[in-house]
């Protein structure tokens, strides 16, 4: 799912979701305007948990883009 869908579902305001995954609320609003996604393992982690694994890793890939953007995570040892 995507995240801005997640949100807007949920009724769950950047402001607030930028606090739940430890960032600023300027970051939650170009991750949901596709300005950017994000880069570290940790944050994905974040924001799977806030959304009780609705949003992960993988709803950031699109596919279906001729320059898909792919998000390769370390496996845990």
């Amino acid at each position: 799912m995507k995240l801005t869908n997640y949100l807007r579902k949920n009724r769950i305001r950047a402001n607030a979701f930028a606090k739940m995954v430890h960032v600023s609320p300027a970051t939650v609003g170009r991750w949901m305007y596709d300005e950017k996604m994000p880069f570290k393992i940790e944050t994905f982690r974040r924001i799977a948990a806030a959304t009780n694994g609705h949003v992960t890793a993988n709803d950031w890939v699109d596919a279906s883009a001729d320059n898909s953007r792919w998000v390769v995570l370390a496996k845990e040892e």
